[in-house]
């Protein structure tokens, strides 16, 4: 076993995401998820267009050059969005300052970090999302005669149609899809633990019963909904194992839909919101169904281009082009169920 080259480094690292982040600065789990996603794709790049081994790396490879470059290829190689790229800055720049105030780094580098712009905002003309066709392929590529296939088919369904983050997807427990007489919710705890309930389209209760058959038998109600077994152990879900079956849906109905973008959650919750919105839902109520706290961050949907949205409900509006066969508007527009479900009053 090769010997850690900066072990400083790597103990800082484990302190900045066990100690000062959760316990000394507050900072909510899924929020620490974040970060500790941000320095496993920082050093993911380093190792990679770096040509660094892990054990290699040092605090010296924080530096202005490197996470310039680290931005580009987020951007290129893995076609994240603006914002995403933004907050990785900000995740970069906040533990840069950490490891100077632990000696680690010199002021004069931090100083160069925090000079680094952020990339200008997308407007939301240029917000991506998929038409209903390009769903509906997308949604179809698991082979669902296969157990992983009935999996993923109803992560990818769950995903759309709650319109929620991925990590609020990965979090969800058996118990929180919950199906009474008057058809089926999902239970969320969103950012800053915010609890919102969200009606599930009546079409995913089939999908829920025949996944949980084969995968929550003789579970516990407090189990992960989704989780992996390696080596004899389960634990939940992680970002890495949704991404990269739903970038290999993407890239195989590609084949077939050669305009359908890379893939990635983030997109399915956009275009679950813009297809909502188009059908006639009001941005409130669209607001509400994302978990925003502020009505301003559901603002982007409603700038989307006159023509745009002309052509969206050209092709939303009939309803054999509708992702579930059903009028989204006559679904959810006027239904005072959905309105106080919503808003927390059922």
């Amino acid at each position: 076993m090769k010997k850690i080259k900066d072990p400083a480094l790597f103990e800082k690292i484990r302190e900045f995401l066990t100690e000062y982040m959760p316990i000394i600065k507050r900072e909510s789990i899924n929020t620490v998820i974040a970060y500790r996603y941000t320095l496993n794709l920082y050093l993911t790049f380093l190792q990679g267009l770096r040509s660094k081994g892990l054990n290699s790396i040092t605090s010296a490879d924080f530096n202005q050059k490197n996470i310039l470059a680290f931005m580009d290829w987020l951007k290129s190689h893995r076609g994240n969005r603006i914002s995403t790229i933004n907050l990785r800055l900000v995740h970069m720049r906040r533990f840069c300052r950490f490891l100077m105030e632990e000696n680690l780094l010199l002021l004069s580098e931090l100083s160069t970090i925090q000079k680094i712009e952020e990339f200008p905002k997308e407007y939301a003309d240029g917000i991506k999302y998929l038409s209903v066709p390009e769903m509906k392929l997308v949604l179809a590529q698991p082979d669902f005669s296969k157990k992983i296939g009935i999996r993923d088919r109803f992560f990818m369904y769950l995903l759309y149609d709650s319109g929620c983050r991925i990590q609020e997807i990965l979090d969800l427990k058996v118990s929180d899809f919950s199906i009474n007489s008057n058809g089926a919710q999902l239970h969320i705890i969103g950012k800053g633990n915010k609890f919102r309930a969200t009606p599930i389209s009546e079409e995913l209760i089939p999908m829920h019963e025949e996944y949980r058959a084969h995968f929550h038998k003789n579970g516990s109600l407090d189990d992960y909904l989704f989780y992996t077994k390696r080596n004899g152990m389960t634990t939940k879900m992680s970002r890495d194992n949704a991404q990269r079956f739903i970038a290999k849906y993407g890239d195989m109905a590609r084949d077939a839909m050669p305009t359908i973008p890379h893939l990635h959650p983030h997109l399915f919750r956009h275009t679950r919101a813009m297809h909502l919105y188009i059908a006639g839902m009001p941005l409130e109520m669209v607001a509400q169904w994302l978990g925003h706290s502020q009505m301003e961050t559901s603002l982007i949907y409603a700038n989307a281009t006159t023509e745009m949205k002309r052509a969206a409900v050209r092709k939303i509006s009939l309803k054999e082009n509708s992702v579930f066969k059903d009028d989204e508007k006559f679904k959810y527009s006027d239904n005072d169920d959905i309105i106080k479900q919503l808003y927390g009053l059922l």
